[in-house]
């Protein structure tokens, strides 16, 4: 693994040889960007967390911030995209991880009982992720208009159910 770019090392130095004023004139964009990326992120903790789910341990909006604003610092210097809160696939995984009742009347909808709380398909995700860096050489030959259509039937499965 290298840099993308020869000429530079793995951090991106803040203040580089650009002119005094790209440093002004960026400070309003940047401010944008970070509202709406910590917006995205009580969203989708906002919308994960609600009474309906059952979640029994705490939500943890602090710390969800907390690790998103150290992200954000450690990507920007990095050169590395940011960390987003990914509302749709947050969605998705909590219906997927439903527990429902498996007694029921032939016709009737199963009683929701809750959520199946753990991590590990969080991490095993952004492992997964990280790996696909590796699988480059193979993605490639996979069709963008079938990776379009994969993607657009996920976000228009998940939004179900969605107020």
């Amino acid at each position: 693994m290298q840099p993308t770019r020869a000429d530079r090392g793995w951090f991106v130095l803040p203040f580089g040889k650009n002119p005094w004023w790209w440093y002004l004139a960026s400070f309003v964009p940047a401010l944008l960007v970070t509202i709406l990326i910590f917006m995205d992120q009580q969203i989708s903790a906002v919308i994960v967390n609600r009474k309906e789910n059952k979640l029994k341990k705490g939500c943890g909006y602090h710390l969800d911030l907390f690790w998103v604003g150290v992200l954000m610092a450690v990507c920007s210097f990095m050169g590395l995209p940011w960390y987003v809160a990914a509302t749709v696939i947050s969605i998705a995984h909590i219906d997927s991880l439903k527990m429902e009742s498996e007694c029921s009347a032939p016709g009737e909808q199963p009683q929701f009982l809750g959520v199946r709380e753990q991590r590990l398909t969080g991490i095993l995700v952004f492992v997964l992720t990280g790996l696909s860096v590796f699988l480059a050489p193979v993605l490639q030959y996979i069709p963008m208009p079938v990776l379009y259509g994969v993607f657009l039937y996920m976000g228009v499965a998940s939004l179900s159910g969605i107020q």
